[in-house]
């Protein structure tokens, strides 16, 4: 130690730098509510897609989205999703409403031999003991039993607007037991800039 010795160096002495916050350890370091508050403190909004949750709270995923969106009762279009993604893509699903399942088991296990990181349904999800044993990250807005039919009906890679949000494909998708948020993906660096501010 050199220099004037008082008790804030010797606090601070061989003290190391925090590790900067990167998409890659980001959810190692910060958290979900952290980059809600950055999106927040940047452009007046929370980036948040509001009621989604894992359906097991130890899941965590950071990713790029691929983007699907189909009624309730089409499972189908789920499908082909995972295939039009590429591996390491998070699918979002956004659903007509919660009134049947367009996620579960059979998906889960095609989305993961394709290298899938994670689903977000922004509708209902099942088959969650199975999924869980999987292995395989799921958020969804509800739990339900029933499913309906494969019949395809849906589109694949267009922009979906949530919660006010316009969401493309490419977007940053952030998730956590505290939920899920939208990072624009030409916004990304400023965002993260502003999460190592918070942090």
């Amino acid at each position: 130690m050199s220099g004037k010795i008082t008790p804030k160096t010797v606090l601070n002495f061989n003290k190391k730098e925090p590790k900067k916050i990167t998409l890659d350890n980001l959810l190692d370091i910060s958290s979900t509510d952290n980059v809600s508050d950055a999106i927040k403190n940047l452009y007046g909004k929370q980036g948040l897609l509001c009621d989604v949750k894992p359906i097991d709270s130890s899941y965590k995923v950071v990713g790029k989205i691929k983007t699907v969106e189909t009624d309730s009762y089409d499972w189908g279009t789920c499908i082909k999703g995972i295939y039009a993604a590429e591996p390491g893509d998070v699918l979002l699903i956004k659903c007509s409403d919660t009134e049947h399942a367009v996620w579960g088991e059979m998906a889960s296990q095609a989305a993961k031999k394709h290298g899938l990181k994670a689903t977000v349904v922004y509708g209902a999800s099942r088959d969650t003991p199975d999924i869980i044993k999987l292995g395989y990250t799921v958020f969804s807005k509800e739990i339900k039993s029933r499913a309906g039919l494969p019949t395809n009906d849906g589109t694949i890679g267009d922009r979906l607007i949530l919660d006010d949000m316009a969401i493309c494909d490419g977007d940053i998708l952030v998730g956590d037991m505290d939920g899920v948020v939208i990072i624009p993906q030409e916004k990304v660096e400023e965002v993260l800039e502003e999460v190592n501010n918070i942090k």
